[in-house]
């Protein structure tokens, strides 16, 4: 049975419903329609694509299909809402009162060498949300998304880091509650089992009545995907001759070794943090692999020296590290090595994180250093590419990637000293360097 919907009508300084029935927000608070529409746009389309059963699952296969999800439209009330709370720079949710019990995800990004625009975060960051159903799967009792979370707010706030929110109403992430209903799509209004509702069969969503478009946009902003090349299994020191990007392979080997070097060092527990504290030893830390299409991405992105929204690595949530050196080098080897010894380095400049969790109080210090040490990371491309009169860019790209809040960089114990210890299919232990083997 489909929960019923709450609506709740409110006396606004700015009207929420013009004469030609289009939501008109406040145009005077940093926020665009531009935006707003792509924040739209992308949830219906990832909703419509789950609604279909072409939603990738982590456990394999699809998401269940879903019966009677809802489209999505706009709410301003929800985007002042979101823009009071996105304005104190807080990446955590407020309390359920506080946002009137809707919903809520957040989204940040942040880095001075970042190109950007609004649009284009706006669209990575609903994808970065759906995109956990391919990181953390979605059970047979199917929690994911919610099909009755049909309006949202959203808003984006300027800082050294930018935060993209949204609020949805009526909120969901309800516990022991089946999130959508599973079936096949509607292909009729009564198909949807709501009051007034339309079925959009090329959708595959339900229209409620209320439903309101925001006005269009003359523009229309999506982010560029990178092409790939794809690649059968490469070497664990890495070869990639068929890219021909002016990578060597004695660079690709430094890339790997110097990962490798390091990540033995944290599972030893011989990785120096601050005087006097050592990294906790590491229970199964992955030995690192070269991965070409990981490589190709991370050339893609690094060539043009732009640096904007990585989407693609994003789409596929592989991990990113960058290190800038003030001068040209045509030694691709000495400066794979510089980039991964300074990304280590900062274990000893900031000292061990708290509970060897990742935060985001260590996003500005530590988070180069952790994504290195990423447990599960275990897969690397990088490329080395000149930029500006200058500068030379150290580009790493994770498959998986890591920094994910909450989360712990890696499973704290002694180190392998059997296969078994491993705790992965077909992994092999190397004791010597306390690193486990991805079969």
């Amino acid at each position: 049975m489909q929960i019923p919907i709450a609506i709740a009508c409110l006396v606004l300084l700015t009207p929420l419903w013009a004469a030609d029935k289009y939501v008109i927000c406040p145009s005077d608070n940093g926020m665009t329609n531009e935006v707003r529409n792509m924040f739209v746009d992308t949830h219906n389309k990832l909703r419509s694509q789950t609604a279909q059963g072409k939603a990738k699952n982590a456990f394999g296969g699809f998401a269940p299909k879903a019966a009677r999800m809802l489209k999505v439209s706009y709410d301003c009330d929800m985007e002042a809402n979101m823009m009071k709370w996105a304005k104190q720079c807080h990446f955590y949710h407020p309390p359920p009162a506080y946002r009137n019990y809707w919903g809520q995800n957040i989204y940040m990004v942040g880095d001075q060498y970042y190109n950007f625009t609004w649009p284009s975060i706006a669209e990575t960051a609903v994808i970065s949300w759906w995109q956990e159903l391919q990181v953390f799967g979605v059970p047979e009792n199917n929690i994911v998304v919610a099909p009755d979370e049909h309006k949202t707010g959203h808003y984006m706030q300027p800082w050294p880091w930018t935060i993209a929110g949204c609020n949805y109403n009526p909120g969901g992430d309800n516990p022991y509650w089946v999130v959508y209903e599973m079936g096949d799509p509607c292909t009729t209004d009564a198909d949807c089992k709501c009051a007034g509702c339309v079925c959009s069969q090329e959708e595959a969503l339900c229209i409620p009545p209320e439903y309101t478009p925001l006005p269009p946009t003359t523009t229309s902003t999506t982010t560029p995907k990178p092409t790939t090349t794809t690649t059968v299994g490469v070497p664990n020191a890495g070869s990639c001759p068929e890219l021909n990007n002016g990578m060597t392979d004695e660079a690709r080997k430094m890339f790997v070794d110097k990962h490798n070097e390091y990540r033995s060092l944290i599972a030893k527990g011989l990785a120096q943090g601050k005087p006097g504290q050592f990294a906790p030893k590491a229970a199964r830390m992955m030995k690192v692999n070269y991965d070409c299409d990981v490589e190709a991405n991370a050339m893609e992105w690094s060539k043009t020296c732009t640096f904007g929204l990585n989407t693609a690595a994003m789409l596929k949530r592989w991990g990113n590290n960058m290190h800038m050196m003030s001068s040209k080098t045509d030694n691709k080897t000495e400066a794979a090595a510089e980039a991964v010894a300074a990304w280590f380095g900062d274990l000893q400049k900031y000292g061990v994180p708290e509970n060897n969790v990742f935060t985001m109080n260590i996003y500005t210090t530590l988070s180069k250093y952790s994504q290195l040490a990423w447990q599960s990371s275990d897969r690397i491309g990088c490329v080395v590419v000149p930029c500006w009169s200058s500068w030379t860019v150290v580009v790493c790209e994770y498959n998986p990637g890591g920094d994910l809040p909450g989360e712990a960089i890696y499973d704290v114990g002694d180190p392998c000293t059997t296969d078994a210890d491993c705790q992965c299919p077909g992994c092999t232990c190397s004791r010597d360097e306390a690193l486990c083997i991805a079969p």
